[in-house]
Formats: structure tokens, C-alpha cells, sequence
């Protein structure tokens, strides 16, 4: 599925490509971490970060199947840690990936034209771990270098009609050092409104709706125009969160599928995972 990235220049970042657009978000990163762990990095270092552009390439070039926890496992767009309600510390979660991202790496399945392997942490209106992940990575790059972070966030907003108003999306690919964003950010007892997804695109950031089959009365024209009126442009597609068993979920994806056509909406995925691990 198409996702548009913006056509701009491109300029040369140790040998590789980078837009203007990925290079200023770095530079906001490197401000981000002197400004709140007295962190100084190159923009090199920060390589494995990735950038808003970067991000749209990576979801264009993947497929739904590759967000399944498995042999073709590519890209993790869902799962928390500590600082909301999951098990993960920042540097768990780091070693997790790395693992993985070196195992597909060595395997060769990095020269595929698939991007590496790829994830992000999407806590619950938090960002402190994302916060410390970029630390971490921006400490020790060469660590990490087989794999790609995105910073997210799982954002709930009000503003749909009464009397199932709320609704999750995850944002991805954003500047988590953005002050403006803060009032956004109190964990559970943030009360986001849908005026205020403006802010989150602002930033940077995409939004994809978060585990649709668990909300399947929404899987419907009126919703989705909703979502696309608002901003909101993607879908997690394949969700893989091991509560919904096979038969469920397989009954469901028809018509989800039907719509994220109809709407042409982005695909996302991942395992939205709780505990010590992110798969």
C-alpha cells in the first residue's frame, strides 16, 4: 500500500541518504537530549533513529505479513513498557531488538529490499521511554546499528459521537522532546480531544487507529470517515496481540480489510505487548 512521502532534495548522511526533513528531526532530537539528560551526540549517532520520511518508506515497503510474530517478523509498531503499563525497561526492550534485528541482519534477509527490523514504543500518552531509548541508542550507536527506532506513543481521544466517544490511535515518528505536546502527555488521566490530534500532526507524526478488531462496531463508512476527516490515516491492519485467538480475528479482517481499502488508509502492526518481551 502507497504511502505518499514528500519529495524533497536529498543530501548524503555517511554514505547513505537522509531528506532535510529526517536531518532537522535529528537536529531536534540532539537539542532533546542535551536539553533533558545534559546528552551530547553527533546527528551520526542518532542513525538509528528514525526520522518522519524514513518512517513512511519503511511502512510503504512492508506488508502486512511481515508484522506477524514470526520467520518474516519485520516491524513492531505497538508495545509498552514500564512507564505505562507494561514490564519492559527502555534497555530490555533495546536488547530485545537488537537481538533480532542483528539475527535478521545475519541472515541476509536485510538485503531483501525490506528495511531492517524495525519498532517502536507506544506507551500509553507517555513518552519517557521513548525519551531514554533515543539516550540509550545515541550513547552506544554502533550497538545498535542493525536496528531501527521509531518513537511512538498510544494516544487516547474523545470526540467521536456519544456513546462510544473514545478511541485509541497510534502516533509514530515524532519529536518526543516537543514541549507543545506535553499537556498530552499524563498517562492515563490525559483527557486528549480529536482537536487535539492537529498538534500531534504538527509534530511530525502519523497516526494509525489502534487495535481495531477489538472495537469492531466502528469497522464501518461512518467511522472511517471520522478518522480521515481528523487526520488520521492509517489502520493497524494486523494486530497481534495473543488475547484474540485465530478464529476471531480471521472473521473480523475481511471487512476491516474491506475498508482500509475503500478509505485508503496506511497499514500498521504490531504485537501490542504488555509484558517482558516484544513479541
Amino acid at each position: 500500500m502507497q504511502v505518499g512521502i514528500v519529495n524533497l532534495d536529498k543530501i548524503l548522511f555517511k554514505s547513505k541518504q537522509i531528506t532535510p526533513r529526517d536531518l532537522e528531526y535529528k537536529k531536534l532530537l540532539q537539542k532533546g537530549l542535551k536539553d533533558t539528560f545534559e546528552l551530547s551526540c553527533k546527528v551520526e549517532d542518532l542513525e538509528s533513529v528514525v526520522g518522519p520520511d524514513e518512517l513512511k518508506s519503511i511502512i510503504d515497503r512492508l506488508n502486512p505479513k511481515q508484522y506477524e510474530v514470526g520467520e518474516n517478523f519485520r516491524a513492531n509498531f505497538h508495545l509498552h513498557t514500564k512507564a505505562s503499563d507494561g514490564s519492559l525497561t527502555p534497555k530490555e526492550f533495546l536488547e530485545l531488538c537488537k537481538e533480532w534485528a542483528d539475527k535478521v541482519f545475519k541472515s541476509g534477509k536485510a538485503q531483501d529490499g525490506l528495511p531492517p527490523f524495525s519498532a517502536a514504543i507506544t506507551d500509553h500518552d507517555r513518552v519517557r521511554s521513548v525519551k531514554e531509548t533515543i539516550a540509550l541508542i545515541a550513547n552506544e550507536p554502533d550497538k545498535y546499528k542493525n536496528f531501527k527506532f521509531v518513537a511512538g506513543c498510544e494516544f487516547m481521544f474523545n470526540g467521536y459521537k456519544e456513546p462510544y466517544s473514545a478511541f485509541e490511535a497510534v502516533g509514530l515518528g515524532f519529536n518526543p522532546f516537543d514541549k507543545s505536546l506535553e499537556p498530552m502527555m499524563q498517562g492515563f488521566s490525559s483527557k486528549n480531544k480529536v482537536s487535539d490530534i492537529k498538534k500531534v500532526l504538527e509534530s511530525g507524526e502519523i497516526l494509525s487507529w489502534a487495535h481495531p478488531i477489538v472495537t469492531p462496531d466502528k469497522i464501518n463508512d461512518d467511522f472511517f470517515s471520522f478518522l480521515k476527516a481528523n487526520g488520521v490515516n492509517g489502520v493497524e491492519g494486523n494486530y497481534q496481540y495473543s488475547k484474540w485467538d485465530r478464529e476471531y480475528i480471521n472473521a473480523v479482517k475481511p471487512n476491516l480489510e474491506k475498508f482500509i481499502k475503500k478509505f485508503k488508509m496506511f497499514v500498521t502492526g504490531g504485537t501490542d505487548s504488555h509484558r517482558k518481551s516484544i513479541f
